[in-house]
């Protein structure tokens, strides 16, 4: 085997693949980074649950595959001196020689022949999106997905398409995020993506990346381009029923200015030490103006934001963190917050955005 590619779209390429690689694996290979060298160069990282395989340009000289150690290849990479690199291999395969200008590595590999292949789906049915609206709809969902939660359903987010309209979901039992698009590719189904993948996937993208396809089956998702697959297990059981999760009915709702409340929330935060024993409070009173406040053992804060308010008074105690991460990935310049309780879900939505909703459930207060 013998190539000599362009040092950055190596590191590139190995930046990708490298989120598929274990750092620890029972079985040793899966450490490693498969490389083929065919028609086209082509790394692929492993773990059996997710697989990714991206394509480098190069110019090939010698055919030939090889398993080298993920970390040891991508340190030794990234710190060659010089923008070309050459890889070949000795007679036997067995060691793999790395020039860059006046650098030279040799480093042990791995028989290629046990290294698991990453299956690819039919991609007769794929689904076609923009790059950005795929990586909004995945960034303004998956932060509310579980982390810890026993129910591994929750742990992902639900992706779903009826003819036209496509939503994503996450629900992590105190928030829900829903994101709806309409794309032009008609199809039906429902899975559960495991949100790790999700947002390796977003950090994947590169801003050549216009479109991005992606399709399922039973039992995995592929999302790929031209240059690379990623190939994921889908978690397997019957999703929450959202839809009845979001009421309908409300007394009181509030507009404001989104950065103005993610602002005063972040500062009120910084006198918290304990979310469950001290939520933020929120009061919506009067119809100019609300007031975010919170006593804690440390201090206390309180601030009033300016707002249209219209229906009953409330005031409603939260996790300034679900309030938090759920501001900071919203792009509209002013929210809806619905209210029908002081121990109902709360509703947010985009004031001129509607293709958002998120619920975030109150925490009872002390008063």
């Amino acid at each position: 085997m013998k190539l000599t590619c362009n040092r950055d779209n190596l590191i590139e390429g190995l930046n990708i693949v490298q989120k598929a690689v274990p750092s620890k694996s029972t079985l040793s290979i899966l450490e490693g980074i498969l490389i083929e060298v065919g028609e086209e160069v082509k790394l692929t990282g492993n773990d059996n649950d997710f697989g990714i395989v991206y394509e480098v340009p190069g110019i090939i000289e010698e055919i030939g595959s090889i398993v080298v150690n993920s970390k040891t290849f991508g340190d030794i990479i990234r710190k060659l001196p010089d923008v070309y690199v050459t890889l070949e291999t000795d007679n036997g395969g067995n060691m793999l020689f790395i020039t860059s200008g006046k650098a030279n590595y040799k480093i042990k590999t791995i028989a290629a022949e046990n290294y698991p292949p990453v299956s690819f789906l039919d991609t007769t049915n794929s689904i076609e999106l923009r790059a950005d609206l795929l990586q909004s709809m995945i960034r303004e969902t998956s932060f509310a997905a579980s982390i810890e939660d026993k129910r591994i359903i929750l742990q992902g987010v639900y992706m779903e398409q009826h003819e036209n309209e496509m939503r994503c979901v996450a629900i992590d039992g105190y928030r829900l995020a829903l994101k709806i698009a309409n794309i032009s590719n008609a199809n039906e189904y429902g899975v559960i993506v495991p949100t790790k993948i999700l947002n390796e996937l977003v950090k994947s993208f590169k801003p050549t990346d216009e479109k991005i396809k992606f399709c399922v089956n039973e039992n995995q998702i592929m999302f790929y381009t031209d240059s690379f697959r990623m190939v994921s297990k889908l978690y397997k059981g019957e999703y929450i029923d959202y839809r009845r999760m979001i009421p309908k009915d409300f007394k009181t709702s509030v507009t404001v200015d989104t950065k103005q409340l993610l602002n005063a929330l972040e500062r009120a935060a910084l006198v918290i030490n304990d979310e469950k024993r001290f939520p933020v409070t929120i009061s919506f009173s009067g119809s100019d103006e609300i007031t975010v406040a919170v006593t804690t053992e440390i201090g206390a804060v309180k601030e009033q934001i300016s707002a249209q308010i219209s229906g009953e008074e409330m005031t409603i105690g939260f996790s300034s963190k679900n309030f938090i991460e759920m501001l900071r990935v919203i792009n509209d310049d002013k929210i809806v917050i619905s209210l029908l309780s002081p121990l109902s879900p709360c509703i947010i939505t985009g004031e001129s955005d509607t293709s958002f909703t998120y619920l975030i459930m109150p925490i009872r207060t002390r008063s």
